[in-house]
């Protein structure tokens, strides 16, 4: 088992800053990469989300994109507006609504995937491919074991 030191959270090596900070400057370079289309960076994400399954209705797209509900209303009503996406009420429950993105929603999702694709590129340059595989799986590590974390602090809260 790994474990850190207080020299290794050192604020230039501190893994929790440097998250946030790569997430940061990448979240602004693809951004620019969207100011020539009519489709925001963080709608695109919504709509990407949404088309493969990673969030169903509003509440988790709102933990998702880390925004507010009434944010995130406003999202969902002007991509619906333009046709990108739907509001479905549940047949068994009409209090559940999903989201679902429309044929444009997932043509737009497609169309704009180089444009985030290439920025990675650029990034990762430098990078080999397993490098690239070893840092993903190694996120992907770091997140499963950070919810399992909260889920086991959160069931803790619940049982007092």
């Amino acid at each position: 088992m790994a474990v850190m030191t207080p020299e290794d959270c050192a604020t230039s090596r501190a893994p929790g800053r440097l998250i946030r900070r790569i997430n940061k400057v990448m979240t602004g370079l693809v951004a620019m990469r969207f100011e020539d289309r009519d489709l925001s960076f963080e709608q695109w994400i919504a709509l990407k989300t949404t088309h493969e399954g990673m969030v169903g209705n509003a509440g988790e797209l709102a933990r998702e994109l880390d925004i507010t509900s009434g944010a995130t209303t406003r999202m969902i009503d002007g991509l619906e507006a333009r046709g990108l996406m739907r509001r479905v009420r549940d047949g068994g429950d009409r209090r559940v609504v999903q989201l679902v993105v429309t044929e444009a929603g997932a043509e737009a999702v497609q169309a704009l995937y180089p444009r985030v694709v290439g920025m990675w590129n650029e990034v990762l340059a430098g990078f080999s491919e397993a490098e690239v595989h070893d840092l993903s799986a190694a996120l992907v590590k770091l997140l499963d074991a950070a919810l399992g974390i909260a889920a086991q602090a959160e069931s803790r809260e619940a049982a007092e």
